[in-house]
Protein backbone atom coordinates (compact mmCIF):
# COMPACT_ATOMS: atom_id res chain seq x y z
CA UNK A 1 0.00 0.00 0.00
CA UNK A 2 3.08 2.34 1.20
CA UNK A 3 4.41 1.48 -2.11
CA UNK A 4 1.16 2.23 -4.47
CA UNK A 5 0.54 5.41 -2.45
CA UNK A 6 4.15 6.69 -3.42
CA UNK A 7 4.17 5.55 -6.83
CA UNK A 8 0.82 8.12 -7.02
CA UNK A 9 2.09 11.06 -5.84
CA UNK A 10 5.19 10.40 -7.84
CA UNK A 11 3.28 10.64 -11.08
CA UNK A 12 0.76 13.34 -9.78
CA UNK A 13 3.67 15.50 -10.43
CA UNK A 14 4.14 14.75 -14.26
CA UNK A 15 3.43 17.41 -16.24
CA UNK A 16 2.86 17.88 -20.15
CA UNK A 17 6.24 18.23 -21.24
CA UNK A 18 7.86 20.38 -24.18
CA UNK A 19 8.42 18.48 -27.70
CA UNK A 20 11.63 19.64 -27.82
CA UNK A 21 12.83 19.72 -24.10
CA UNK A 22 15.89 17.71 -23.03
CA UNK A 23 19.00 18.14 -21.45
CA UNK A 24 21.03 17.33 -24.79
CA UNK A 25 22.13 20.73 -25.76
CA UNK A 26 25.07 22.08 -26.44
CA UNK A 27 27.29 20.95 -23.53
CA UNK A 28 30.94 21.74 -22.53
CA UNK A 29 33.10 23.59 -24.97
CA UNK A 30 35.71 21.40 -27.36
CA UNK A 31 33.03 18.39 -27.96
CA UNK A 32 32.78 17.29 -31.43
CA UNK A 33 30.46 14.34 -31.15
CA UNK A 34 31.55 10.41 -31.59
CA UNK A 35 29.92 10.84 -35.22
CA UNK A 36 33.02 12.59 -35.81
CA UNK A 37 35.44 10.51 -34.70
CA UNK A 38 34.11 8.04 -36.91
CA UNK A 39 34.78 9.78 -40.53
CA UNK A 40 38.56 8.31 -39.61
CA UNK A 41 38.16 6.26 -37.30
CA UNK A 42 35.36 4.08 -38.63
CA UNK A 43 36.06 0.66 -37.95
CA UNK A 44 36.97 1.55 -33.75
CA UNK A 45 33.12 3.70 -34.45
CA UNK A 46 31.27 0.30 -35.60
CA UNK A 47 32.63 -1.41 -32.98
CA UNK A 48 31.55 0.66 -30.52
CA UNK A 49 28.23 1.12 -31.25
CA UNK A 50 27.90 -2.22 -30.59
CA UNK A 51 28.70 -1.56 -27.29
CA UNK A 52 26.38 -1.18 -24.04
CA UNK A 53 28.42 1.79 -23.73
CA UNK A 54 27.01 3.34 -27.32
CA UNK A 55 23.52 2.75 -26.11
CA UNK A 56 23.57 4.10 -22.50
CA UNK A 57 20.97 7.13 -23.23
CA UNK A 58 18.64 6.85 -25.98
CA UNK A 59 15.93 9.73 -26.97
CA UNK A 60 12.44 7.58 -26.96
CA UNK A 61 11.10 10.43 -28.99
CA UNK A 62 13.51 10.00 -32.10
CA UNK A 63 14.54 6.65 -31.33
CA UNK A 64 11.68 3.92 -32.07
CA UNK A 65 13.90 1.14 -30.44
CA UNK A 66 14.78 3.09 -27.44
CA UNK A 67 12.28 1.53 -24.94
CA UNK A 68 12.52 -2.10 -24.88
CA UNK A 69 10.33 -2.72 -21.87
CA UNK A 70 6.28 -4.61 -23.83
CA UNK A 71 4.24 -4.47 -21.36
CA UNK A 72 2.88 -1.55 -19.50
CA UNK A 73 -0.38 -2.95 -18.00
CA UNK A 74 1.00 -3.31 -14.59
CA UNK A 75 2.99 -0.13 -13.62
CA UNK A 76 1.73 3.15 -13.43
CA UNK A 77 3.14 5.05 -16.26
CA UNK A 78 2.31 4.89 -20.27
CA UNK A 79 5.08 4.16 -22.70
CA UNK A 80 4.40 7.42 -24.17
CA UNK A 81 5.17 9.33 -20.92
CA UNK A 82 8.85 7.73 -21.74
CA UNK A 83 11.38 10.73 -22.94
CA UNK A 84 14.67 9.02 -22.56
CA UNK A 85 15.42 5.03 -21.86
CA UNK A 86 18.88 4.16 -19.57
CA UNK A 87 20.73 1.55 -19.75
CA UNK A 88 20.98 -1.64 -22.23
CA UNK A 89 22.42 -4.47 -21.33
CA UNK A 90 21.28 -5.58 -17.75
CA UNK A 91 18.33 -3.27 -16.56
CA UNK A 92 16.86 -0.46 -18.44
CA UNK A 93 15.48 2.66 -16.85
CA UNK A 94 13.02 5.55 -17.70
CA UNK A 95 13.18 9.06 -17.37
CA UNK A 96 10.13 11.64 -17.85
CA UNK A 97 9.39 15.05 -17.29
CA UNK A 98 8.22 16.79 -13.78
CA UNK A 99 8.34 20.33 -13.75
CA UNK A 100 10.92 21.02 -15.89
CA UNK A 101 13.16 18.32 -14.53
CA UNK A 102 14.03 15.02 -15.65
CA UNK A 103 13.40 12.38 -13.48
CA UNK A 104 13.46 8.51 -13.57
CA UNK A 105 10.04 6.93 -13.42
CA UNK A 106 9.46 4.25 -10.29
CA UNK A 107 9.63 1.15 -12.45
CA UNK A 108 12.59 -0.80 -14.40
CA UNK A 109 12.73 -2.98 -17.04
CA UNK A 110 14.59 -6.65 -16.10
CA UNK A 111 16.45 -6.90 -19.73
CA UNK A 112 17.30 -10.24 -18.97
CA UNK A 113 14.11 -11.85 -17.32
CA UNK A 114 11.86 -9.54 -19.25
CA UNK A 115 10.02 -8.40 -16.64
CA UNK A 116 9.22 -4.98 -14.57
CA UNK A 117 11.38 -4.59 -11.35
CA UNK A 118 10.40 -1.75 -8.92
CA UNK A 119 12.35 1.03 -8.73
CA UNK A 120 13.04 4.13 -5.98
CA UNK A 121 15.61 6.79 -5.12
CA UNK A 122 16.16 7.88 -1.69
CA UNK A 123 15.07 11.74 -1.85
CA UNK A 124 14.05 11.55 -5.51
CA UNK A 125 12.63 15.18 -5.40
CA UNK A 126 15.73 16.43 -4.53
CA UNK A 127 17.74 14.02 -7.14
CA UNK A 128 16.83 15.03 -10.56
CA UNK A 129 18.58 12.70 -13.83
CA UNK A 130 20.59 15.94 -15.01
CA UNK A 131 22.31 16.43 -12.24
CA UNK A 132 22.48 12.99 -10.36
CA UNK A 133 23.22 10.86 -13.49
CA UNK A 134 24.38 12.51 -16.50
CA UNK A 135 27.70 13.23 -16.06
CA UNK A 136 28.32 9.71 -16.52
CA UNK A 137 25.22 8.05 -18.87
CA UNK A 138 26.73 11.64 -21.45
CA UNK A 139 29.15 12.92 -22.79
CA UNK A 140 30.20 17.04 -22.95
CA UNK A 141 28.72 17.74 -19.96
CA UNK A 142 28.21 21.23 -18.95
CA UNK A 143 27.92 21.85 -14.91
CA UNK A 144 26.77 25.20 -15.37
CA UNK A 145 23.98 24.04 -17.93
CA UNK A 146 23.12 20.88 -16.99
CA UNK A 147 23.03 19.88 -20.54
CA UNK A 148 25.72 17.40 -22.87
CA UNK A 149 27.22 17.65 -26.24
CA UNK A 150 26.41 13.99 -26.84
CA UNK A 151 23.58 11.25 -25.26
CA UNK A 152 25.51 8.26 -23.88
CA UNK A 153 28.98 6.87 -23.50
CA UNK A 154 31.38 8.77 -26.56
CA UNK A 155 33.91 8.24 -27.96
CA UNK A 156 35.53 11.64 -26.17
CA UNK A 157 34.23 10.57 -22.71
CA UNK A 158 37.37 8.59 -22.52
CA UNK A 159 39.51 10.73 -24.96
CA UNK A 160 38.48 13.91 -23.68
CA UNK A 161 37.29 16.81 -25.86
CA UNK A 162 37.93 16.00 -29.54
CA UNK A 163 36.82 19.04 -31.64
CA UNK A 164 40.61 20.36 -31.84
CA UNK A 165 41.89 17.03 -33.02
CA UNK A 166 38.75 16.82 -35.53
CA UNK A 167 40.11 19.65 -37.16
CA UNK A 168 43.90 19.22 -36.74
CA UNK A 169 44.07 15.18 -36.92
CA UNK A 170 47.46 16.07 -34.73
CA UNK A 171 48.28 13.62 -32.20
CA UNK A 172 48.71 15.87 -29.54
CA UNK A 173 45.63 17.20 -29.75
CA UNK A 174 43.81 14.57 -28.42
CA UNK A 175 44.14 11.89 -25.46
CA UNK A 176 44.99 8.42 -26.44
CA UNK A 177 44.45 6.20 -22.64
CA UNK A 178 46.88 3.69 -24.43
CA UNK A 179 50.12 6.35 -23.38
CA UNK A 180 48.68 7.40 -20.60
CA UNK A 181 50.32 5.61 -17.16
CA UNK A 182 48.78 2.84 -15.65
CA UNK A 183 47.10 5.09 -13.02
CA UNK A 184 45.58 7.50 -15.33
CA UNK A 185 44.09 5.15 -17.50
CA UNK A 186 42.39 3.61 -14.95
CA UNK A 187 41.33 7.15 -13.39
CA UNK A 188 38.83 7.56 -16.34
CA UNK A 189 36.79 4.34 -15.66
CA UNK A 190 37.22 4.81 -12.08
CA UNK A 191 35.70 8.29 -12.85
CA UNK A 192 32.38 6.60 -13.50
CA UNK A 193 32.55 2.85 -11.95
CA UNK A 194 33.24 4.24 -8.49
CA UNK A 195 30.75 6.28 -5.74
CA UNK A 196 31.98 9.17 -4.47
CA UNK A 197 31.76 13.56 -4.47
CA UNK A 198 32.80 15.88 -6.76
CA UNK A 199 35.34 18.74 -5.02
CA UNK A 200 34.85 21.19 -7.71
CA UNK A 201 31.57 22.05 -7.32
CA UNK A 202 30.69 21.95 -3.13
CA UNK A 203 29.81 18.16 -3.67
CA UNK A 204 26.81 18.78 -5.69
CA UNK A 205 27.49 16.17 -8.23
CA UNK A 206 28.06 12.36 -7.40
CA UNK A 207 30.61 12.44 -10.34
CA UNK A 208 33.80 14.46 -10.97
CA UNK A 209 31.93 17.19 -13.22
CA UNK A 210 35.22 18.84 -14.25
CA UNK A 211 37.31 16.13 -14.80
CA UNK A 212 38.75 15.18 -18.27
CA UNK A 213 40.33 12.49 -18.98
CA UNK A 214 44.29 12.13 -18.68
CA UNK A 215 44.03 14.48 -15.87
CA UNK A 216 44.79 13.19 -12.22
CA UNK A 217 40.91 12.46 -10.91
CA UNK A 218 42.09 13.18 -7.15
CA UNK A 219 41.73 16.77 -7.42
CA UNK A 220 38.28 16.63 -8.76
CA UNK A 221 37.00 13.70 -6.71
CA UNK A 222 36.68 12.19 -3.19
CA UNK A 223 35.30 9.73 -1.18
CA UNK A 224 35.79 6.81 -3.67
CA UNK A 225 34.93 4.30 -1.26
CA UNK A 226 33.16 0.72 -1.49
CA UNK A 227 29.42 1.47 -0.44
CA UNK A 228 28.57 -0.24 2.60
CA UNK A 229 26.79 -3.46 2.20
CA UNK A 230 23.06 -2.62 3.02
CA UNK A 231 23.35 0.89 2.36
CA UNK A 232 21.63 3.04 -0.24
CA UNK A 233 24.97 3.23 -2.12
CA UNK A 234 24.71 -0.76 -2.48
CA UNK A 235 23.37 -1.04 -5.95
CA UNK A 236 22.25 -4.27 -6.28
CA UNK A 237 21.94 -5.60 -2.74
CA UNK A 238 25.65 -7.14 -3.82
CA UNK A 239 28.19 -6.85 -5.30
CA UNK A 240 27.64 -9.30 -8.41
CA UNK A 241 27.92 -9.06 -11.95
CA UNK A 242 25.34 -6.47 -12.11
CA UNK A 243 26.69 -3.56 -9.80
CA UNK A 244 28.11 -0.81 -12.08
CA UNK A 245 30.60 0.12 -9.70
CA UNK A 246 33.23 -2.47 -11.22
CA UNK A 247 36.44 -0.56 -10.05
CA UNK A 248 36.01 -1.64 -6.47
CA UNK A 249 36.03 -5.63 -8.15
CA UNK A 250 38.76 -4.70 -10.16
CA UNK A 251 40.84 -3.32 -7.34
CA UNK A 252 40.67 -6.72 -5.90
CA UNK A 253 41.84 -8.46 -9.35
CA UNK A 254 45.26 -9.59 -9.61
CA UNK A 255 45.43 -7.45 -12.91
CA UNK A 256 45.04 -4.17 -10.55
CA UNK A 257 48.59 -5.83 -9.19
CA UNK A 258 50.30 -5.76 -12.32
CA UNK A 259 50.74 -3.19 -14.84
CA UNK A 260 47.58 -3.62 -16.68
CA UNK A 261 45.22 -1.80 -16.48
CA UNK A 262 41.30 -1.90 -17.16
CA UNK A 263 41.76 -1.89 -21.39
CA UNK A 264 43.48 -5.53 -20.84
CA UNK A 265 39.84 -6.89 -22.42
CA UNK A 266 39.48 -4.42 -25.09
CA UNK A 267 36.76 -2.12 -24.83
CA UNK A 268 33.24 -3.53 -23.33
CA UNK A 269 34.16 -6.78 -24.86
CA UNK A 270 33.74 -4.68 -28.94
CA UNK A 271 37.24 -5.11 -29.79
CA UNK A 272 36.83 -7.91 -32.19
CA UNK A 273 37.76 -8.51 -35.91
CA UNK A 274 34.16 -9.10 -36.81
CA UNK A 275 32.63 -5.74 -36.87
CA UNK A 276 28.81 -7.02 -36.94
CA UNK A 277 28.49 -8.68 -34.20
CA UNK A 278 29.41 -8.40 -30.28
CA UNK A 279 32.06 -10.14 -29.23
CA UNK A 280 30.94 -13.78 -27.74
CA UNK A 281 31.73 -14.23 -23.80
CA UNK A 282 34.32 -17.32 -24.90
CA UNK A 283 36.20 -14.54 -27.43
CA UNK A 284 36.54 -12.16 -24.71
CA UNK A 285 37.94 -14.79 -22.20
CA UNK A 286 40.04 -15.36 -25.36
CA UNK A 287 41.77 -12.10 -25.61
CA UNK A 288 44.04 -13.00 -22.47
CA UNK A 289 43.64 -16.97 -22.89
CA UNK A 290 44.59 -17.42 -26.07
CA UNK A 291 46.01 -21.06 -25.79
CA UNK A 292 43.27 -22.34 -24.16
CA UNK A 293 40.35 -20.74 -26.29
CA UNK A 294 42.64 -21.89 -29.93
CA UNK A 295 42.38 -25.28 -27.96
CA UNK A 296 38.80 -25.18 -27.88
CA UNK A 297 37.01 -28.56 -27.32
CA UNK A 298 40.41 -30.27 -26.87
CA UNK A 299 40.32 -27.82 -23.46
CA UNK A 300 36.75 -28.00 -22.59
CA UNK A 301 35.93 -31.93 -23.78
CA UNK A 302 32.68 -30.33 -25.33
CA UNK A 303 31.29 -29.64 -28.59
CA UNK A 304 32.17 -26.01 -28.79
CA UNK A 305 28.24 -25.15 -29.75
CA UNK A 306 27.40 -26.88 -26.58
CA UNK A 307 29.41 -25.17 -23.69
CA UNK A 308 31.39 -22.21 -23.13
CA UNK A 309 34.38 -21.11 -20.72
CA UNK A 310 31.39 -19.43 -18.46
CA UNK A 311 29.59 -22.87 -17.96
CA UNK A 312 32.18 -24.70 -16.50
CA UNK A 313 34.21 -21.38 -14.85
CA UNK A 314 31.30 -19.43 -13.02
CA UNK A 315 29.55 -21.70 -10.59
CA UNK A 316 26.39 -20.66 -9.58
CA UNK A 317 26.50 -18.00 -6.24
CA UNK A 318 25.14 -20.51 -2.68
CA UNK A 319 21.60 -19.89 -2.32
CA UNK A 320 21.41 -17.15 -5.13
CA UNK A 321 20.89 -18.61 -8.13
CA UNK A 322 22.70 -16.57 -10.37
CA UNK A 323 26.05 -17.05 -11.83
CA UNK A 324 28.96 -14.98 -11.38
CA UNK A 325 30.18 -13.85 -14.22
CA UNK A 326 33.08 -12.10 -16.00
CA UNK A 327 31.79 -8.67 -15.65
CA UNK A 328 32.46 -8.83 -12.17
CA UNK A 329 35.92 -7.84 -12.70
CA UNK A 330 37.47 -9.61 -9.90
CA UNK A 331 38.35 -12.56 -12.57
CA UNK A 332 38.56 -15.01 -9.75
CA UNK A 333 36.57 -18.52 -10.66
CA UNK A 334 37.50 -20.02 -7.09
CA UNK A 335 34.10 -20.45 -5.83
CA UNK A 336 31.91 -23.62 -5.08
CA UNK A 337 32.92 -26.37 -7.15
CA UNK A 338 30.81 -27.06 -10.24
CA UNK A 339 29.21 -30.77 -10.92
CA UNK A 340 28.94 -31.57 -14.26
CA UNK A 341 24.93 -32.48 -13.25
CA UNK A 342 24.41 -28.74 -12.92
CA UNK A 343 24.01 -29.40 -16.77
CA UNK A 344 23.90 -33.04 -17.28
CA UNK A 345 21.50 -35.99 -15.78
CA UNK A 346 23.91 -37.60 -12.97
CA UNK A 347 25.72 -40.51 -14.30
CA UNK A 348 24.37 -39.52 -18.14
CA UNK A 349 26.17 -36.21 -19.44
CA UNK A 350 23.89 -35.63 -22.74
CA UNK A 351 22.48 -38.79 -22.91
CA UNK A 352 25.89 -40.34 -23.49
CA UNK A 353 27.43 -43.20 -21.55
CA UNK A 354 30.84 -42.00 -19.63
CA UNK A 355 33.64 -43.62 -17.85
CA UNK A 356 32.58 -44.01 -13.93
CA UNK A 357 33.90 -40.54 -12.53
CA UNK A 358 32.75 -38.41 -9.51
CA UNK A 359 30.90 -35.53 -11.88
CA UNK A 360 32.64 -32.59 -10.37
CA UNK A 361 34.65 -30.01 -11.56
CA UNK A 362 37.08 -28.18 -9.95
CA UNK A 363 37.29 -24.29 -10.83
CA UNK A 364 40.46 -22.52 -11.51
CA UNK A 365 43.10 -22.01 -9.13
CA UNK A 366 40.57 -22.87 -5.64
CA UNK A 367 43.28 -20.85 -3.12
CA UNK A 368 43.15 -23.77 -0.64
CA UNK A 369 44.30 -26.13 -2.77
CA UNK A 370 47.54 -24.31 -4.55
CA UNK A 371 50.71 -24.58 -3.07
CA UNK A 372 52.79 -20.93 -2.85
CA UNK A 373 54.79 -22.20 -5.58
CA UNK A 374 52.09 -23.11 -7.56
CA UNK A 375 50.42 -20.01 -7.35
CA UNK A 376 53.29 -17.95 -7.74
CA UNK A 377 53.57 -20.27 -10.89
CA UNK A 378 50.11 -19.18 -12.23
CA UNK A 379 51.67 -15.59 -13.34
CA UNK A 380 55.29 -16.83 -13.95
CA UNK A 381 55.29 -20.07 -16.54
CA UNK A 382 58.58 -19.68 -17.32
CA UNK A 383 59.73 -20.39 -13.71
CA UNK A 384 58.27 -24.21 -12.49
CA UNK A 385 57.03 -25.03 -9.26
CA UNK A 386 60.62 -26.62 -8.44
CA UNK A 387 62.70 -23.19 -9.39
CA UNK A 388 60.09 -21.15 -7.18
CA UNK A 389 60.70 -23.47 -4.18
CA UNK A 390 64.32 -22.98 -4.23
CA UNK A 391 63.80 -19.43 -4.43
CA UNK A 392 61.84 -19.24 -1.36
CA UNK A 393 63.97 -20.73 0.32
CA UNK A 394 66.92 -19.04 -0.46
CA UNK A 395 65.12 -15.73 0.29
CA UNK A 396 64.49 -17.10 3.52
CA UNK A 397 67.66 -18.40 4.54
CA UNK A 398 68.65 -15.25 3.68
CA UNK A 399 66.12 -13.08 5.60
CA UNK A 400 67.98 -11.96 9.24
Amino acid sequence: MFLRRMTFLFLAFVVSFPAGGGTSGPGAEGYAGSEACGKCHGRIYRQWKLSPHANMLRDARKDPGAVAATDFSRVPFRKEEILWSVGSHWVQKYLTIIDNQYYVLPNAWDLVKEDWEPYSIFNWRERPYTQSCDGCHATGYDPSTKSFREPSIGCEACHGPGEKHAASRAAEDIVNPERLPKDRRDMICESCHTDGKDTQAGGRFPFPAFFRPGEDLTRYYSDFSPPKPGSRKWYKGTMDYRERHRMYLFWQSKFYSTSRACDICGFDRGRTAKEERYMTRDEYCGTCHKKIYAAGSGHSRHDPQSAHCVDCHTPQVAGGGQRYSIHDHKFDFSGPELPCTECHAEKNPGGKNAPPHDFRFRPVALKDTLTMEQACARCHPERNAADLLRDRKSTARSTP
